[in-house]
């Protein structure tokens, strides 16, 4: 079983190292600058540039609203929605706030890509915990922040966003994703768990699989199919849900991502059969035979021997069936179906004396037919089935079992 152990082992260290890379924290603050003294003149001053309709709906629009100070229009403009702070380390968020953008210690959070400057913390940086539950108590994700300062009031705008929303508006990698820089651990020691791990040796003139076409792009394409479709939940649920976690039953990312689990568990399946592959050795011996697969060894005397029979190693008929009826309602379906439909591996069991029985699987091996001449040299009997499949006439598993 070294070999299942092997690749389970790469399959669980890409699965961290996946986690590790998109996992994101699940909530921001996002801070701009609130310029009242701008907003007030905007509010007040003649539209420039406009002309016609725009320009009279300007002049309208003012000639009904009630003049107001600057102190009375910022007073209406954070109406129930201001919170007034002091004290550390406030003067230097602000400050950060205001420098130019790509400046100063908080040049790290700025917002990419956004029309305006914005700085993003995570929800549980100090001093937002107090000031995010007042706002949730009231249901609120907005509010304006004030600091009395030696030069007048000083005022950001504060939005609380979800993990999907601030990726949208560019919050900063290591801020959104803390835990990326740690994904090439798992992946350099799945690598070397799969390659430098001791592998057990092969007897001498021992038949094999060939390791390129048999296990190994087997194993590269299980790692990779499987590994896609176990980290897309991770990146979609972010955005369809705005929440950080892909395993929520309240909110129903769980099923979101269990369907496509459960595609990359399919791919995942690859690694038994390489797992036989890479296990397996059969060793012809004058009197008899060596025979290592997956989790045993065992030594097989040609007189112990009865009969050979046909094996049919191809998933079973019902599973096709359904996922051919799954590919006609989701096309995405369809290349499961056709990858199961397609295998054609098939084995030998030989039927012993005592009333026993071993199975092996055999298709598609290097010098298998040698086997099959000690097998006719020594007189045994093969089914009908398997001289068929030993002679290469008819293709194995041409007919179909459920």
């Amino acid at each position: 079983m070294r070999e299942l152990y092997r690749r389970l082992a790469v399959l669980l260290l890409l699965f961290a190292a996946l986690v590790s890379f998109f996992s994101v924290r699940n909530g921001f603050v996002r801070l701009y600058v609130a310029d009242m003294g701008r907003e007030y003149r905007q509010e007040y001053s003649p539209s420039q540039g406009l002309f016609g309709a725009q320009a009279a709906g300007g002049r309208f629009i003012r000639s009904i609203t009630p003049f107001r100070t600057i102190a009375g229009f910022i007073d209406s403009k954070t109406d129930g929605h201001l919170l007034t702070v002091e004290g550390d380390p406030w003067p230097e968020i602000f400050s950060g706030a205001a420098a130019p953008a790509g400046s100063g210690a908080t040049a790290w959070r700025e917002a990419g890509g956004v029309y305006r400057k914005s700085l993003y913390y995570h929800r549980e940086e100090e001093p937002f915990p107090a000031l995010i539950a007042g706002l949730e108590d009231k249901g609120e994700t907005f509010s304006y922040l004030k600091l009395r300062t030696g030069e007048g009031p000083r005022f950001l705008a504060m939005v609380l966003e979800g993990p999907g929303t601030a990726l949208d508006n560019g919050v900063p990698a290591p801020l959104a994703r803390p835990f990326r820089s740690l994904a090439l651990v798992p992946l350099c020691l799945g690598a070397a768990v799969y390659f430098f791990l001791p592998k057990r040796k092969t007897p001498p003139g021992a038949i094999v699989y060939p390791k390129w076409s048999a296990v190994f792009l087997p194993d590269l394409l299980s790692y990779i199919m499987s590994g896609f479709f176990l980290g897309l939940p991770m990146v979609l649920c972010v955005h369809i849900f705005d929440r950080a976690g892909f395993l929520d039953f309240r909110f129903g990312s769980a099923w979101f991502t269990l369907v496509f689990w459960a595609i990359g568990l399919i791919f995942a399946s690859i690694l038994w059969w390489t797992s036989k592959y890479a296990s397996f050795a059969l060793q012809i011996l004058p009197g008899g035979l060596f025979l290592r697969t997956l989790g045993r060894e065992r030594a097989i005397d040609f007189g112990d021997i009865v009969s050979a029979g046909f094996v049919d190693y191809r998933p079973p008929k019902w599973l096709r069936t359904l996922l051919f009826i799954a590919g006609l309602v989701n096309w995405r379906m369809m290349g499961q179906a056709l990858l199961l439909s397609g295998r054609t591996d098939w084995g030998i069991e030989f039927f012993f004396r005592d009333g026993g029985s071993e199975r092996f699987l055999c298709s598609n091996i290097p010098g298998a037919g040698r086997l099959f001449e000690a097998l006719r040299l020594r007189k045994i009997p093969l089914s009908e089935e398997l001289q068929r499949a030993a002679e290469g006439t008819v293709g194995p598993g041409a007919e179909e079992e459920s």
